[in-house]
């Protein structure tokens, strides 16, 4: 890569974190180019040299949003450790004790997909990456006899990924349910479709 190409990723860089800032202060509204450029400190023009539009821009962060949370577990997924000590630690960072304001907005992205189309693609792969990560230590579980599977790896998985959506939304819309309350409620069901002891993730996770 030359300078000249390394230079624009550098810089379409620190205008994808000054959108993230600005997403973080103001109300969606207020994220406009305008503001983004402020943050940036370059002019809207130069921002638009860089994005052909704002929701270019959006998209290109959500994105950025998703393979960051895709790559932390994977992360997990490589760990020398045991597929339940796994699985608790997937469940862990998939029902987080703080909702990060880049997967808030991926959450508040989903509403408008019916006028924005462009963004499922994205929207669907995050969804299929986190299956397959879950599929494939499902897999690794029952091909070593750690797990005895209730069903299908597959149904699990999705299974698994909904539940975790279900909760990370609901404080998006005011329930003040504790968090590990909500991870205790996803291991009871990991629990009993993978033909683990209850008790065995809790264990896992650290939790009493």
């Amino acid at each position: 890569m030359n300078a000249t190409a390394r230079r624009r990723l550098e810089r379409r860089d620190e205008i994808v974190q000054a959108f993230w800032r600005v997403a973080r202060t103001r109300p969606r509204g207020g994220v406009n180019v305008r503001a983004i450029a402020a943050e940036a400190t370059m002019s809207p023009a130069n921002v638009l040299h860089y994005f052909g539009s704002l929701n270019e821009l959006q998209i290109t962060a959500l994105a950025g949003a998703m393979e960051e949370f895709a790559e932390r577990r994977q992360a997990i997924l490589d760990r020398p450790e045991s597929a339940a000590s796994r699985v608790a630690a997937m469940i862990e960072a998939g029902v987080p004790d703080e909702i990060s304001d880049e997967l808030r907005h991926v959450y508040e992205s989903v509403p408008i997909l019916t006028d924005h189309p462009e963004y499922r693609p994205a929207h669907r792969a995050l969804v299929e990456r986190q299956i397959m990560l879950y599929r494939t230590l499902i897999e690794i579980g029952a091909g070593t006899g750690e797990f005895a599977l209730a069903s299908p790896p597959g149904m699990i998985s999705r299974n698994l990924v909904a539940l975790e959506d279900a909760y990370d939304l609901y404080p998006l819309i005011g329930d003040r349910t504790p968090r590990e309350e909500c991870r205790a409620a996803v291991r009871s069901y990991a629990e009993l479709a993978l033909g683990l002891a209850p008790g065995t993730l809790a264990a896992a996770a650290g939790q009493p």
